[in-house]
C-alpha cells in the first residue's frame, strides 16, 4: 500500500518526507502526540507489541518455548504489576499525554489488523524496556559480594580499581591515576594454585558498552551536540525519527516506538542527547534460607507468588515465585535467597517529565528538567543555541551510606533517594566542551550515583580531536563520530611483538609476527592483525582472572568478573608475569604469550574459514537481531570499528542513532539511523547500507547528504559463518542473552 504523504487525524496533520519520517503538527502537545501514536503505529505496531511481550514475560506466547527463560526473569520482578501501579503515580499531565499517544495508536490499528488494543500500561512498558537495557542487573553486587567472601582485600581492591588509565573528566581533563599496587605474594599464591582451564565456563563477562558517546562542544557563540547511541542492532530498528511542530515550538529527533516523547533531539534552542551511566541503583539483600521449608520456619522469606506463562506450541508453565520485603528472590547464595530491588522495580521512579525538554530555552533550564525526570540511570549532554554547554545525570539515585564498589545492602538501604538539586552537574567549563562516553568521572563518583564504570579509551579520545580541532561544526562531530583509531590495542600489539621470536623460527610465527606488524592501530575493515589482538587480549584476560578468582567460583559456581574498569588490572598482571605470575603450566612468559597468541590465532581462522592473514572486516560482519534475540545476517557487510573506537562496530552491536545538531541551526543537523521507520523493504536494505557506510541524512529530511568516511563497506561473501569457537561467540553475546547468569542464582534474563 502506499503511503498518502499527509494524513489529518485527532487534529494533527502528519506530512512524510521523502524518506517516509513523519512531521506532526498540531495546536496542542495532547494532539501531537496522538499525531506521534498514530504515526509509529502505522509503521511499527508488530515491534510495540513484542517490546510489551518481552518486558512483561509474555514473548513465549508467539515465540514459543526459546522465549521461556527470558519470560520466567520478568515474570519474577513482576514488571506489569510495577507498569500498572506506576501509571496511577503519573501526574495527571503526563497521564493525557499517554492517554493520547494511547488514542492515537489506536486509532491507527482500527478493527483491521488483528491487533490487540493498545494501553497506558503498554507505553509504561517501553519505557521499562529502557530502563533494563541501560541500568544494573545486580550482577556487579553479587561479584564484589562473593570476592569480599573468598578473597584477601588488597587483592580485592587491586582487582576492582576506582580509575583506569585512560580517565577523562567532563570537561576533558585527564585526573593522574592512582592504581593499586600489585600485591605480589597473594597474587603469586593465588596464580600457584590455578588448574588448566579446559571446558570449564567462562569466568570474565565483558558486557558491551550499552549507552554510547555524546559530546558538545562551544565556540565562537554556537554549540553542537553529537550524540551516538549504542544498543543492539535490531531489525526493525529501535529508534523511530519524528518531528512534533507545535504553536511555540519544534521538536525533532528520536523516540522508541511506544513511547509519547521524543526521547533525544533539538528543540532549536537546545539540543539533547545520553548516554548510559552505570548507576547505582540496584540492590542484592540476603533475604533468608533459600530452602523453602527452612525459610517458613523462620519466618521468612516472604510471600509465594504463582505465575502461569503461556507457551506456543507447548503446555503452559506454572513459575513459582517468592517475594520478599526487599523485593522478589532471584536466586540463592551458598544457601541463602538472594532478593532484587532496582529503580526498574520501584513504580515512583519512571515517569515522562522528559516532556519539559519541549520548552526548555538554555542548558540550565534542561539540566532543572533532566534531573527531576524518571529516566533511567544516564548521562545527559545538552547544548543551547548561545553557545551554552552542560552535563548532567537523569534517573532516580539511591541515597548510599557506601560508595565504590559494594555487595550485598543491608536491610532498608537503596529506598531513600538524592535529591534532584543535589545530583551532579558541569555547565559551561572553561575547556568549552562536555564529553560522556559511559567512563568514569570524578564529578559522577564523588556524588555517589554510579561506580562500575567503562573504560575511559573513547571518551580521552574525543576530547583530544575536540582540543585539536579547536571549531565545533557539524562536519567535525559526524567526522568523529566514525573515528575508529584502536589505541587500546598498541599494548597488546607491543607485548606480542617483545615475546615473538626474531628471526628463524617454525611456522606459523613468523607469519603471525608479520600479521601483527601489519596493524597500523585502527579498526578499519581492511587493518590486518586486529582481529587476532582482539581475541589475544580476551585470552589473557580469561586466563589471568580466572585463575585469581578461582576461589570465588568455588564458592559460587556462577561466579562472573563483570567489573567494566579492569584495564589497568589487566595492564598490572601482564607487567608483572616475570615476577612470578605466569599460570604454572605455562612455565615462562613468553611461552604463555606465544600460547595465547596461537590460540587467538586459531580461533580467528576457525572464523573465517582460512589460515591466511584476516582483515578485521571478514571478523566484523553485520548481523542485526530480529527481537533484539536470534542473530540473522543481512547482505553481508563489514563494519569498521570496535568497542573500544568511538565508532563502536560489533556484528550486531552499534551505533542505533547518530545525531548531529547545532540547535541554532537544525536545517544543518545529521540524523542517521540503521534502518527506515517502517522497518521493511528496499527502504530499509538502503538505509541499513547508508549507515552502515558511513553516510549521513538531513536532521529535517528531504534530501540526503553522503559523507564518505571509509567505513564499512558491504562486499561479497563469506557471510557469517557457523563453528565459532565458544570464547569468540562470549565475546559477541550480548548482555540479557539467555544462558547470561542471573544476579540471585543460575538461570538468565531474556
Amino acid at each position: 500500500m502506499t503511503r498518502p504523504r499527509v494524513v489529518r487525524r485527532g487534529g494533527a496533520e502528519i506530512r512524510y518526507d521523502r524518506s517516509d519520517r513523519p512531521r506532526i503538527a498540531a495546536g496542542t502537545v495532547e494532539e501531537a502526540t496522538f499525531g506521534l501514536g498514530w504515526s509509529v503505529a502505522h509503521h511499527r505496531r508488530e515491534q510495540m507489541d513484542l517490546i510489551c511481550r518481552r518486558i512483561h514475560g509474555r514473548l513465549a506466547e508467539v515465540a514459543g518455548p526459546a522465549a521461556l527463560p527470558g519470560d520466567r526473569w520478568q515474570r519474577r520482578l513482576n514488571l506489569a504489576e510495577v507498569a500498572r501501579r506506576c501509571f496511577t503515580l503519573l501526574p495527571a499531565g503526563q497521564r493525557d499525554l499517554v492517554e493520547a499517544f494511547t488514542a492515537g495508536v489506536n486509532d491507527a490499528a482500527g478493527d483491521a489488523t488483528g491487533h490487540r488494543r493498545w494501553s497506558p500500561v503498554d507505553s509504561i512498558a517501553v519505557a521499562q524496556l529502557l530502563f533494563q537495557e541501560l541500568a544494573s542487573d545486580g550482577s556487579e553486587l553479587r561479584m564484589v559480594e562473593v570476592m569480599r567472601r573468598t578473597l584477601p582485600a588488597d587483592v580485592v581492591d587491586f582487582l576492582l580499581p576506582e580509575q583506569d588509565e585512560f580517565e577523562t573528566d567532563v570537561d576533558g581533563g585527564r585526573p593522574a591515576p592512582h592504581p593499586p599496587a600489585p600485591p605480589l605474594a597473594r597474587l603469586r599464591e593465588l596464580i600457584g594454585q590455578a588448574e588448566p582451564r579446559d571446558g570449564q565456563p567462562l569466568v570474565v563477562t565483558d558486557q558491551r558498552p550499552v549507552g554510547s558517546n555524546a559530546w558538545a562542544a562551544s565556540h565562537a557563540g554556537t554549540a553542537v551536540l553529537a550524540s551516538d547511541t549504542h544498543l543492539t542492532l535490531t531489525n526493525p530498528s529501535l529508534w523511530y525519527a519524528a518531528t512534533i511542530a507545535l504553536p511555540d515550538t519544534t521538536v525533532t529527533g528520536v523516540t522508541i516506538p511506544g513511547l509519547p516523547v521524543i526521547v533525544s533531539g533539538t528543540n532549536q534552542h537546545v539540543a539533547w542527547g545520553f548516554t548510559r551511566l552505570p548507576g547505582d541503583v540496584v540492590d542484592l539483600y540476603d533475604a533468608g534460607p533459600a530452602d523453602p521449608r527452612d525459610a517458613a520456619a523462620v519466618g521468612g522469606p516472604g510471600t509465594p507468588r504463582r505465575e502461569t506463562i503461556a507457551v506456543r506450541g507447548g503446555p503452559d508453565e506454572v513459575l513459582e515465585v517468592r517475594d520478599s520485603p526487599c523485593g522478589p528472590i532471584v536466586g540463592e547464595l551458598a544457601g541463602r535467597a538472594v532478593a532484587f530491588r532496582s529503580t526498574l522495580t520501584d513504580p515512583r521512579a519512571l515517569d515522562f517529565g522528559l516532556v519539559g525538554m519541549y520548552g526548555a530555552i538554555t542548558v540550565a533550564d534542561g539540566v532543572a528538567v533532566l534531573t527531576d525526570s524518571g529516566l533511567p540511570p544516564v548521562n545527559a549532554v545538552l547544548a543551547d543555541r548561545d553557545g551554552g554547554v552542560a552535563w548532567t545525570v537523569g534517573g532516580r539515585f539511591p541515597a548510599r551510606s557506601q560508595r565504590g564498589p559494594r555487595g550485598f545492602s543491608p536491610p532498608g538501604e537503596g529506598v531513600e533517594w538524592i535529591p534532584a538539586d543535589r545530583l551532579p552537574r558541569v555547565v559551561d567549563p572553561a575547556s568549552g566542551f562536555v564529553v560522556s562516553c559511559n567512563n568514569g568521572t570524578a564529578a559522577a563518583r564523588s556524588s555517589g550515583v554510579a561506580w562500575n564504570f567503562f573504560g575511559g579509551q573513547r571518551a580521552r579520545r574525543v576530547a583530544e580531536r575536540l582540543r585539536a580541532v579547536g571549531a565545533a561544526t557539524e562536519s567535525v562531530a559526524a567526522r568523529l563520530q566514525l573515528d575508529v583509531r584502536a589505541e587500546l590495542y598498541t599494548y597488546y600489539r607491543d607485548l606480542a611483538l617483545r615475546h615473538l621470536p626474531v628471526g628463524d623460527a617454525p611456522e606459523p610465527l613468523p607469519t603471525l609476527r608479520d600479521e601483527i606488524t601489519r596493524w597500523t592501530g585502527t579498526a578499519d575493515r581492511d587493518e590486518y592483525g586486529l582481529a587476532v589482538l582482539v581475541v589475544f587480549r580476551e585470552l589473557l584476560r580469561e586466563e589471568l582472572f580466572a585463575a585469581l578468582t578461582a576461589p570465588c567460583r568455588r564458592y559460587d559456581p556462577d561466579f562472573t568478573y563483570c567489573y567494566h574498569g579492569h584495564e589497568s588490572a589487566l595492564r598490572g598482571l601482564l607487567d608483572a608475569l616475570p615476577d612470578g605470575l605466569v599460570p604454572p603450566h605455562w612455565r615462562t612468559p613468553r611461552r604463555f604469550v606465544v600460547g595465547q597468541l596461537l590460540l587467538a590465532r586459531a580461533v580467528v581462522a576457525g572464523r573465517v574459514g582460512h589460515e591466511r592473514p584476516a582483515r578485521w572486516g571478514e571478523v566484523n560482519l553485520l548481523a542485526r537481531s530480529p527481537l533484539g534475540a536470534v542473530a540473522t545476517p543481512d547482505p553481508v557487510v563489514e563494519l569498521s570499528g570496535c568497542a573500544e573506537t568511538v565508532c563502536v562496530a560489533q556484528p550486531d552491536f552499534g551505533a542505533a542513532m547518530r545525531l548531529v545538531v547545532d540547535p541554532a541551526r537544525p536545517e544543518r543537523g545529521l540524523l542517521t539511523l540503521p534502518g527506515s521507520p517502517a522497518g521493511t523493504g528496499p527502504q530499509e536494505q538502503a538505509a541499513v547500507l547508508r549507515w552502515a557506510t558511513g553516510a549521513t541524512d538531513p536532521l529535517l529530511g528531504g534530501g540526503r547528504t553522503r559523507r564518505p568516511a571509509g567505513t564499512g563497506h558491504p562486499v561479497g561473501s563469506p557471510g557469517t559463518r557457523p563453528g565459532l569457537l565458544r570464547r569468540l561467540g562470549a565475546l559477541l553475546r550480548r548482555p540479557g542473552d539467555p544462558g547470561r547468569p542471573l544476579p540471585g542464582g543460575p538461570g538468565g534474563p531474556g
